[in-house]
């Protein structure tokens, strides 16, 4: 048996030890939580679903770098500092360009991953169908380049679109083809459609076909195709040379932009001016692949690199963007570039009233609120835009479009509007044999 001594000399080391374990135990679990010298840091994981896989996948890599930039920037720029400096990590989702899977991945994002906030998703089918998903649940959703009208025309409250809308830039392109007209004395009257079937191409036809005619032009031609399963545009190509228009006006995607470009020259039809929406036609894969035949085609864009004189913080953020990836920012990375930042705008905002691992639900409906209050003016943006400030709907009122022109040296070049214009435009569309 231990005599006295002992005992007692027993009892203290055995507190001792158990007071060593207590404090080791509570620094322990205060590192843990993100206290100061602690290893763990508290992050903000934002969902983003784009077309990472399928036809789109070029596309979906290109909106990919976009937003990779933005959150690479805003980390290194010490994260959102209202929420103790946390980083943005994303967790991402393929829609495949499915509508159906754009939807099964917003659950997933919202339901596993437990996101603050979606980011996506490029096309106009899938953003209804993925941002149905996020207004069940009370997720904001953020997109920053779908553009048919209808999105916002849903009376969400949890949606938020950053660029303008095909409504917005038809609008600008009828005020175009006038301007055209007038400067040029070209004489156009006539317009003639090809889109592409979804929700995107079907919405920009009509838009176009209210405002072309608001404006004062005859539509004499309205074509559309399955860009999903299209192999041939020579019946549709016929049938717009037929009708002989001194506009065609064109909506689609990268490989159905290749196709009708390609099946034009082979038909020699040549229309004065040959203007397209965007999407396809500025994407990097089309621009690599279109060479002469892409020459003097007009598209609307709502970023050009060439805005680096008429954009004081654009120059710096291409030639990073250019250093890490070998080309410069285009009108989809810039998009969801700005995208990102958007977000970003908005979190910190939301983070000076609730905080993300305090209650998500709280903060996601509290991060809602600061996107539908929020203001950016036009210069802390890359954009040729006057600033962000949603709606009522949701949508961005403060951004336009311009246009822009392959030259012959195969780069686009902004031509409209006259003040963020480098080149003068080359109408009307030259023959085909003189390229």
């Amino acid at each position: 048996m231990l005599n006295g001594m002992a005992k007692q000399s027993t009892i203290l080391w055995i507190t001792v030890a158990i007071i060593i374990i207590v404090i080791i135990g509570g620094v322990a679990y205060y590192y843990s939580k993100g206290g100061k010298g602690g290893t763990k840091e508290h992050v903000i994981k934002v969902g983003v679903i784009l077309p990472l896989s399928g036809r789109l996948a070029e596309t979906g890599a290109d909106l990919k770098h976009g937003i990779e930039f933005a959150v690479e920037q805003i980390n290194s720029q010490g994260g959102v500092k209202s929420c103790g400096g946390a980083k943005i990590v994303i967790a991402w989702g393929d829609s495949a360009g499915k509508p159906e899977t754009g939807a099964a991945e917003a659950e997933r994002l919202i339901t596993q991953e437990k996101v603050v906030a979606l980011i996506g998703a490029y096309q106009s089918a899938v953003t209804k169908t993925a941002s149905e998903v996020a207004e069940r649940y009370h997720v904001p959703f953020v997109n920053p380049d779908s553009t048919s009208p209808a999105l916002t025309q849903r009376g969400y409250k949890y949606f938020f679109r950053v660029t303008p809308h095909d409504a917005m830039f038809a609008k600008q392109q009828a005020e175009f083809i006038k301007w055209l007209n007038e400067k040029y004395n070209l004489g156009l009257k006539t317009f003639a459609i090809i889109h592409e079937d979804s929700e995107w191409g079907s919405g920009v036809a009509e838009a176009w076909k209210k405002y072309f005619t608001e404006a004062g032009f005859k539509l004499v031609k309205e074509v559309s195709y399955h860009a999903a399963t299209v192999t041939s545009l020579d019946t549709e190509v016929e049938s717009l040379k037929a009708a002989n228009p001194d506009v065609l006006l064109v909506a689609s995607y990268v490989q159905d932009a290749l196709l009708l470009v390609r099946t034009m020259k082979a038909h020699n039809f040549a229309p004065k001016v040959v203007l397209a929406q965007d999407a396809g036609f500025i994407s990097p894969g089309y621009v690599k692949n279109v060479g002469k035949d892409g020459w003097y085609i007009f598209s609307r864009e709502v970023f050009n690199w060439d805005l680096i004189e008429k954009i004081p913080r654009l120059k710096q953020v291409d030639q990073e963007y250019k250093k890490k990836y070998g080309v410069d920012l285009d009108g989809n990375s810039a998009r969801d570039y700005t995208g990102v930042w958007v977000l970003y705008y908005a979190l910190e905002d939301a983070c000076k009233k609730a905080k993300p691992w305090n209650d998500l639900q709280k903060f996601r409906d509290t991060l809602r609120d600061s996107l539908a209050n929020l203001y950016i003016p036009g210069d802390k943006l890359i954009m040729p835009w006057k600033g962000v400030k949603f709606d009522k709907n949701g949508q961005n009122i403060l951004g336009q479009g311009i246009v822009v022109q392959m030259m012959n040296d195969g780069k686009y070049y902004t031509v409209y509007p006259p003040e963020f214009a480098t080149k003068q435009p080359v109408v009307p569309f030259p023959p085909w044999n003189q390229r």
